[in-house]
C-alpha cells in the first residue's frame, strides 16, 4: 500500500517531497555538466601525468661510465649472434658442429633456450620454412 501511496503522492505532489528529492539526485547523477566534464578530463590528465612521470622514474638510468655501457651492450648482442651463427651456418657461411657428435642433453638444452628466446611457433614452424625458402632460392 505504501508504493501505491508514493506514487499518488508523487503525481499529485502531495507527500511526495522525498521522491522528488530522490530523483532530482538520480537526473544531477546522470547528466553531468560541462565544468563536471571539464574537472573530470583534468583529473584524468592528472592522473596520466602521474603514470608518465612514474614509468619515466623506472627506466633505466644512463651508464655511469664506459664500463656500464660496455657490458650493457654485450649483453644487447646475445641473441642477434646466436641468430646470425645459427643462420650463417644454415645458409652455409660456416660450419656448424655435427649434430651427431653432439649429446642429447646439450641438443635438447640449446633446444630449450631457443624455444624461450623465440618462442615455439617460431621455431617450430616460422624457421623450418624459412630455411626451405632460403635453400629454394
Amino acid at each position: 500500500m505504501s508504493i501505491l501511496t508514493s506514487l499518488i503522492g508523487f503525481f499529485t505532489g502531495s507527500s511526495g517531497g522525498k521522491v522528488i528529492e530522490k530523483t532530482g539526485e538520480v537526473v544531477d547523477e546522470a547528466f553531468h555538466t560541462e565544468q563536471e566534464k571539464a574537472a573530470e578530463t583534468a583529473a584524468a590528465v592528472d592522473v596520466d601525468q602521474k603514470d608518465l612521470a612514474s614509468a619515466r622514474a623506472m627506466q633505466m638510468v644512463s651508464h655511469d661510465s664506459w664500463f656500464d655501457a660496455f657490458v650493457d651492450g654485450l649483453n644487447r648482442l646475445v641473441r642477434p649472434g646466436v641468430t646470425l651463427w645459427i643462420l650463417g651456418g644454415f645458409i652455409g657461411w660456416w660450419p656448424l658442429p655435427k649434430t651427431e657428435t653432439i649429446s642429447d642433453f646439450w641438443q635438447n638444452t640449446f633446444w630449450l633456450i631457443l624455444t624461450f628466446w623465440f618462442g615455439g611457433r617460431a621455431l617450430l614452424k616460422d624457421l623450418p620454412s624459412a630455411i626451405r625458402l632460403m635453400r629454394g632460392l
